[in-house]
């Protein structure tokens, strides 16, 4: 029980460490922009959090790996991957998962909301075998209405 929680502090510190780091980077663009001391800027307080999490990302760090170092818990991260890569339903979960970070980061770049959205519903229903072609298109095709339709025209909220 131990070796699992010493792991998952590990792998938390990692990701908690990456998520600093960028909301440090974003926070400095936020300072860019806007022109003014530090201090007064909006970027002051996202650098304080940021910093915040970075230093505890590095103590969660150093105390997981205090027994056994980095080397025992790569190994047991290879070795819950492993079991992990055997098993269908923890693929098809970090499928959904790549499949909601490209949607994220990717298509909403790159495309309108409604039509990243649409294309997302779909292919994530059609992954997870919701239905016919025909229930998934309605479905989809409805739900993205709605969801354009509630937020744009009745609250008036702008989407990406």
């Amino acid at each position: 029980m131990e070796a699992k929680k010493k792991l998952q502090d590990f792998l938390s510190s990692i990701v908690v460490f990456a998520v600093s780091i960028f909301i440090l980077v974003e926070s400095y663009k936020i300072y860019l922009k806007a022109g003014k001391v530090f201090y007064l800027s909006a970027a002051f307080v996202p650098v304080l959090l940021g910093a915040l999490l970075l230093v505890l990302s590095v103590v969660l760090f150093l105390g997981s790996i205090k027994e056994g170092g980095v080397s025992a818990r790569t190994t047991e991260f290879q070795e819950v991957w492993q079991a992990m890569v055997k098993d269908n339903n923890s693929l098809r979960m970090l499928t959904g998962l790549i499949m909601m970070a490209i949607y994220t980061f990717v298509l909403l770049e790159i495309l309108p909301f409604w039509l990243a959205t649409f294309l997302f519903m779909f292919l994530l229903m059609f992954f997870l075998d919701a239905g016919s072609i025909t229930k998934i298109l309605i479905i989809t095709a409805v739900m993205d209405g709605l969801i354009v339709f509630l937020f744009q025209v009745c609250f008036r909220v702008p989407l990406p």
